[in-house]
């Protein structure tokens, strides 16, 4: 299973496949965290990934700051959401089974930390396969995909009442099945709780107590990559 990642937070206020590595293709990159603290570790300059020791160890490169678009960091907070939605496009359905073993496997992770579980929001799901279908598209690993808008907007355009977003991001390779599916979304996650300080964003995400609702979205294409969206809102 080949696996790349790419994390985000944004703290805004308003009312078959090929051998079995790990490698990340994107590191976490915190704008604000959702309580407003600025995290100065992870906007330092790209790095450069170096080769994992082993297959099995990821490795990860700082991308370009997202500090640095426009909707990533507003000047002032929004008081009501956008009456505009966006255009109709088709999103990838994900079955019931495979979001219901993956949300299991990220609340088991969480109390383990004592934490309270997050619920599966369909609302929030909806935009992450509508982001998940952008990457397979063409846009590729991004949190931002070119004629899109931010998380925050994304969120609120699908209705989604939100205090503070984050997300997560991720690719892979299974078969067909259902539990290889599964069983891949879970082994990039397990891999983003692997994580230690300070390039550890899409743990913190996962595990921040400050977000109760999440939106999940794994997709297989037919050549067997499995994309995966994780959405987080507090």
């Amino acid at each position: 299973m080949v696996i790349g990642t790419g994390f985000t937070v944004v703290g805004l206020h308003k009312q078959a496949g090929p051998p079995a590595t790990r490698t990340a293709a994107d590191a976490p990159l915190v704008v604000a965290d959702p309580n407003g603290d600025q995290d100065t570790d992870l906007l330092a300059d790209p790095a450069t990934p170096s080769a994992p020791p082993t297959s099995s160890a990821p490795v990860s490169k700082a991308p370009t700051p997202a500090a640095k678009k426009p909707k990533a960091t507003p000047t002032k907070p929004r008081t009501t959401p956008p009456t505009r939605r966006t255009k109709s496009r088709n999103a990838p359905a994900t079955s019931g089974s495979i979001l219901d073993r993956v949300l299991d496997h990220i609340n088991a992770a969480r109390a383990d930390e004592n934490l309270a579980p997050l619920s599966l929001d369909a609302s929030l799901s909806r935009a992450s396969a509508l982001h998940n279908q952008r990457m397979i598209d063409g846009c590729g690993l991004q949190h931002q995909c070119s004629g899109e808008g931010g998380i925050g907007d994304r969120f609120s355009a699908q209705g989604v009442d939100w205090s503070s977003a984050g997300e997560n991001i991720g690719f892979g390779f299974a078969g067909g099945s259902d539990a290889e599916i599964i069983k891949a979304a879970n082994g990039l996650c397990d891999s983003m709780l692997a994580e230690v300080p300070p390039e550890d964003g899409h743990r913190r995400n996962l595990l921040n107590k400050g977000f109760q609702r999440i939106g999940l979205s794994v997709v297989r294409e037919s050549g067997g990559k499995v994309w995966l969206t994780q959405d987080f809102v507090g």
